[in-house]
């Protein structure tokens, strides 16, 4: 028979190493930006971070770690424990667009990953310089057929973001476009501007200016519905390209295996931030709208836009360097 003091001294002794884990977070948690300091993924990486320190109590430290594309801190990230304190801000073009580009990123940029929460999105604008006789979609595409090569679209560099909108959009149109990569998109803007190239397919944030300037003209928002912060602007698929959406986002995402319930929690605390009036205006300034989901619903975008991505980077004919 087993008395009740050792019956107690059993359940004590049994429930002593659990009430031993310290309940998360209990320190500091790093947040690794990929990137270096100052630009639109650190603006979304620190935004992120303040979210959840307010939300989760502890320090949240944005930790820069650029390089080789995004995949020196991605790289970091993965090989990092699963204990909930190092996370990173993530994009498609580090965990879509590098794991293509890089002959050796040091990680797999889906299954090497616990996807926590999306947080923004963006959109992309289809461009041209006002000299072309063009102002809509319909009349893009009929100009390319007519002209096969001879409208030079500009990137921020082969295999990005940028490149693949225009892929996409020549694979969907059957058209024939010449991709001009350029060290980033200030500069194939200049040369929009400046007449050298004819097209761009940029981010929202970084044409407005010249479209409302005058200096460009847009022609249609590559985002499948009409943007929020500029509904005058029809959609590519409203006219006439269907299937046209290359989704992007950035988004908080951290090494593969990470409990569920930290990663719950951290995915309910942004996703009421993003419902707050302040940070839809923070969001709007730099050209983005809140982007809540499910960690479920994110891990399948991520699974579906790798195939995407996949048969973009071929289709461009790109190798791993």
């Amino acid at each position: 028979m087993i008395h009740r003091r050792a019956l107690a001294g059993l359940v004590a002794s049994l429930a002593t190493p659990a009430l031993a884990q310290p309940a998360w977070p209990n320190r500091p948690i790093r947040l690794v930006v990929p990137y270096p300091p100052g630009g639109a993924s650190d603006i979304a990486g620190r935004m992120q971070a303040e979210v959840l320190q307010a939300g989760l109590g502890v320090p949240v430290v944005v930790d820069n770690r650029a390089g080789a594309g995004g995949t020196i801190g991605t790289a970091f990230v993965a090989a990092a424990p699963p204990d909930g304190y190092t996370i990173m801000m993530a994009s498609p073009s580090s965990h879509l667009g590098a794991p293509l580009l890089f002959r050796t990123p040091g990680f797999e940029g889906v299954d090497d990953f616990t996807a926590i929460a999306t947080f923004s999105t963006g959109t992309g604008v289809v461009c041209v310089n006002p000299s072309l006789p063009i102002r809509s979609i319909p009349e893009l595409i009929a100009h390319a057929r007519a002209h096969p090569g001879a409208l030079n679209f500009g990137s921020a560099g082969a295999g990005g973001a940028n490149h693949m909108l225009g892929v996409l959009f020549m694979l969907r149109t059957g058209v024939e476009l010449t991709h001009v990569p350029y060290r980033g998109a200030a500069p194939a803007l200049a040369d929009l501007i400046g007449g050298s190239i004819q097209l761009v397919f940029d981010g929202f944030a970084g044409v407005i200016g010249a479209i409302r300037g005058g200096q460009i003209r847009a022609l249609g928002i590559t985002h499948p519905t009409r943007w929020p912060l500029a509904p005058e602007m029809p959609t590519v698929q409203e006219q006439g390209v269907p299937d046209y959406d290359l989704p992007s986002f950035s988004a908080v995402m951290g090494p593969a295996g990470i409990p569920r319930p930290i990663v719950a929690r951290m995915n309910a605390v942004i996703n009421a931030a993003l419902a707050e009036p302040a940070l839809v205006q923070r969001l709007a300034s730099s050209g983005n709208i809140p982007f809540a989901s499910m960690p479920e619903a994110f891990a399948a975008l991520m699974r579906s836009q790798r195939t995407t991505w996949r048969a973009l980077v071929q289709s461009a004919g790109l190798q791993p360097d």
